[in-house]
């Protein structure tokens, strides 16, 4: 599993968000499945979890 860290910006308020994915796909779209009114959706960084 790899944590993906998002900066997401929703009427200009800016959030730092970290969403557990497979791929940078999914997690773009599990972040904006959470946040559908959010304006800008930046991937900043990924990790590996190690279990």
């Amino acid at each position: 599993m790899i944590r993906y860290h998002f900066n997401v910006t929703t009427n200009g308020i800016r959030e730092k968000v970290h969403i557990n994915a497979m791929n940078p796909a999914s997690a773009y779209s599990k972040c904006k499945r959470l946040y559908p009114l959010a304006q800008h959706i930046h991937l900043v960084r990924s990790e590996r979890i190690r279990d």
